[in-house]
């Protein structure tokens, strides 16, 4: 599968939309705009991950973790499982190129109407229910191609046996299948209506671990390469912390992480946007706005309000007396397993019930096999302290013993763990959930006696029935216990930035355009909220269909609103011819350098050092401090190896009082690691070229070298590699007018956190990571032993080995090495 996400290095400086996130809102709204011939950016937090790299093992899946807790933030910001722990309701959403898309359980269905009759809806939207909303759901059914488990498929012994939940229930309730975003029947070519590799559902039931058969409707596969086919600029690893007013127009302020800029506390980047549309997600779009109000934007006092679990409940039928084969493949072959079929297959659906609080749906589920054996003790501990037993006779509670012990001493395909049932289900909960920002400047959820409400109860008492029906044990939520006070988890977060008429009820308008201030219908024109954040009412069913449509509503409305024409023609393909996709390990690091820089200076130094110095010395006289933290990356380390000319991106951040009072952001950066000087005979220099962007507009281009000669001394080597000489011109190149010049250091201490940032990119394998690692340093060690002789003499053996093998390749007659 062809990648679609740029480096951020080629980040513009303004486009005419910003889209922040890239689940079924961003992908949606990035789609569409440009569709409607707009210059769109979309910002991700996370990475992209595609088919083939999502997690099948434990370790791999634990490296994906990440946790939001009230102690702070534990593992990496680019995790692909992102779990937010709180007092009351905890929620788990998913941060990668696709959002929550790729972890999800794909079901496709619309609430029952009476849904969309609750007054908490704006009149816009009810008003709309059978034209513009009704177009909505068909829009996204167009491109996300829902539909039911086929008649033809393996028969699944969990769907069987949810209907014989079902039956046990209450015979009048109805059970179905409902649409999934899955794609089993095989496509012309293995490619679908956007030109993505596509392939069928094999049944390996790790849907919510990421797909890696390419079988998943994610919006990776769908509205994000749409958004690419039609000239959308989408960039990973950018997550926004806030946003700004800039005249008519945005500023988004972004941290670029996952790369160790958090270690040096460097300031935001920014772009700029005539339009932004916030789809960072139930909880990004929150916490987004919660903090661009810290920072001064006038908004509506109901942000963070009305939240809403959408009435998830989880519980499982464990050791049931058939086999359910509900743990996915994992590692495993589908000849080892059998098959599982999609995390979620059927639905018994109670929607049709007098109270709204009985109203629900159950649906069945599978565990990834990633977590399967993690799952064989977890089940039998809850079992034992949560369990509720549908036998409780001897040679009932024997069996049940057996059968753990099986799994136990077999693994989760066998015994009490392969006849786990997993159920989901989804309800109406009050929405009553506040969200605010803590001391960490994280996001809080805070909740009362969420778990206290009737749902909840009427829900497991379900459960509980359901697991009769199976003769299993009925455990429910683990969490969900008079010492957790009831605690939930939801993985349909819903509202913070909810709906309504005016400022008074909701945070944005039936158009998802933000209210700008704590009363009235005035809003910002230019700042849409399209998500799962807008909906203001619990849905009891899976929401995506509905966030889809409602996001597909709003942008209809958008272009509509500005005279544009969305081209809705499918299919659409991609622009370019698919490029391949590098495999070789890359390197990435990050640095802070500061120093000294003046305007005084504005004739070119060219390498007369001792004008670099001066310059330093009257910025440092003058109090004109210069320092940047920027992340330098290479996707191919062989070629920064063997051909020093190769160039390596910069993006990042510089301060410069003299030149911005605001950060400048770094765009288009060139460094090039040990480039040979033709002017000096033996000198090399590291080379680094970048442009920078000020908030008021102004351009600069940076052009800066650090000196290694060979006629200098080892005691000369800290110097040399951590002294920078800079010089800056007015405009894009240094083709303008010289502004200054000066010099920059790094600090020991900073040399320190940049060595923790130091990460080798396209490898599988803590030991590659190691063996790649060890080979720059060595490269980089045996350059500065060929200009500075022994100071490196402890590593002088084996350098000289390889670098001597690599010359006899080359050259064999003229070694390269001497003896020292």
């Amino acid at each position: 599968m062809v990648r679609i996400a740029s480096p951020i290095s080629e980040i513009k400086e303004r486009y005419e939309v910003v889209v922040i996130g890239s689940g079924y809102g961003g992908g949606i709204a990035a789609s569409r705009m440009a569709r409607a011939g707009r210059s769109v950016c979309l910002l991700e937090r996370g990475r992209e991950i595609i088919p083939g790299e999502y997690p099948d093992t434990l370790a791999e899946a634990t490296e994906e973790f990440q946790v939001h807790h009230p102690d702070g933030h534990l593992g990496s910001r680019t995790g692909l499982y992102d779990l937010h722990v709180n007092a009351q309701q905890n929620v788990i959403v998913g941060c990668g190129l696709g959002g929550t898309s790729l972890i999800n359980a794909n079901v496709s269905l619309q609430p029952e109407p009476q849904v969309f009759e609750d007054p908490r809806w704006p009149e816009g939207v009810r008003d709309h229910v059978d034209t513009l909303l009704k177009e909505g759901y068909a829009r996204a059914q167009q491109m996300l191609k829902p539909t039911p488990y086929p008649d033809a498929a393996p028969a699944l012994p969990k769907l069987q046996a949810n209907q014989k939940s079902g039956e046990r229930i209450q015979a009048k309730h109805t059970f179905y299948r409902p649409p999934i975003n899955v794609t089993f029947d095989k496509l012309p070519n293995d490619l679908n209506h956007v030109g993505v590799e596509q392939k069928p559902c094999n049944y390996c039931g790790d849907c919510v671990s990421g797909c890696n058969n390419h079988a998943k409707n994610t919006t990776l596969m769908n509205y994000l390469p749409d958004a690419s086919n039609h000239g959308a600029e989408i960039f990973c690893q950018a997550s926004v912390r806030y946003l700004e007013r800039d005249g008519d127009g945005w500023i988004v302020h972004f941290q670029y992480v996952g790369t160790g800029r958090e270690k040096f506390d460097a300031p935001t980047l920014f772009v700029k946007a005539d339009i932004v549309v916030l789809s960072a997600g139930t909880l990004g779009s929150t916490e987004i706005l919660l903090r661009s109000r810290a920072e001064g934007l006038q908004l509506s006092d109901q942000l963070g309000q009305h939240m809403s679990g959408n009435g998830d409940i989880l519980g499982f039928g464990y050791n049931n007396g058939d086999k359910t084969n509900g743990i996915g493949f994992g590692t495993h072959s589908a000849k080892e397993v059998g098959p599982v079929g999609p995390c979620i297959t059927s639905i018994i659906d109670m929607r049709d019930e007098s109270g709204w609080r009985r109203r629900m749906v159950i649906e069945e589920g599978s565990i990834p096999g990633a977590i399967g054996g993690l799952m064989v003790p977890a089940m039998a501990a809850a079992s034992a302290e949560l369990g509720q037993p549908s036998e409780t006779g001897a040679l009932a509670k024997i069996k049940y013993a057996a059968r753990e012990v099986e799994s136990a001493l077999r693994g989760p395909y066998h015994g009490a763990m392969n006849r786990l049932q997993t159920y989901l289900i989804m309800s109406h909960d009050d929405g009553a959930g506040r969200m605010a920002l803590d001391d960490h400047d994280q996001l809080r959820l805070d909740w009362p006696n969420v778990g206290e409400q009737p749902n909840f109860k009427i829900g497991n008492d379900r459960l509980q029935e359901a697991t009769r029906a199976l003769g299993g044990i009925y455990v429910r939520n683990p969490i969900w216990t008079d010492l957790f006070k009831h605690s939930l988890i939801t993985v349909h977060p819903l509202g913070g930035c909810v709906m309504g008429e005016d400022a008074g009820q909701g945070v944005v308008n039936h158009k998802g355009q933000a209210f700008c201030g704590t009363s009235g219908r005035d809003v910002y024109p230019g700042l849409y909220v399209t998500d799962g954040s807008v909906i203001p009412t619990s849905l009891a069913v899976n929401p995506l269909f509905t966030i889809s449509a409602v996001s597909e509503r709003a942008m209809a409305l958008l272009a509509a609103d500005r005279g544009w024409k969305i081209d809705y023609t499918l299919p659409s393909a991609p622009r370019r011819a698919p490029q391949p996709q590098s495999d070789k390990p890359g390197i990435e690091f990050t640095e802070t350098m500061k120093g000294f820089f003046s305007t005084a200076h504005r004739q070119p130094a060219g390498t007369d050092l001792a004008a670099y110095e001066a310059a330093a010395q009257a910025g440092q006289d003058a109090g004109s401090t210069m320092g940047f933290t920027v992340t330098v990356a290479s996707d191919d380390l062989d070629r920064l190896i063997s051909d020093p000319s190769h160039p390596a991106t910069i993006v990042g951040t510089l301060n410069a009082p003299t030149l911005s009072a605001l950060p400048l952001t770094v765009s288009h950066g060139v460094f090039n690691l040990f480039e040979e000087y033709p002017q000096q005979v033996g000198e090399r220099h590291m080379n680094y070229k970048m442009r920078l962007s000020a908030e008021d507009g102004s351009e600069y281009f940076f052009s800066a070298f650090k000196s290694v000669p060979s006629d200098h001394g080892p005691l000369k080597i800290w110097a040399d590699t951590s002294t920078l000489y800079v010089t800056v011109y007015q405009g894009v190149d240094d083709g303008g007018e010289v502004v200054g010049s000066g010099v920059l250091h790094i600090e020991p201490a900073d040399f320190a956190r940049q060595m923790t940032t130091m990460k080798v990119l396209n490898v599988s394998s803590e030991a590659e990571r190691l063996k790649q690692l060890a080979r720059f340093g060595e490269y980089f060690a045996g350059v500065l032993w060929e200009s500075y002789g022994g100071v490196l003499a402890p590593m002088s053996t084996s350098i000289r080995t390889r670098r001597r093998a690599r010359s006899a390749r080359s050259t064999p007659a003229r070694p390269r090495w001497r003896s020292s």
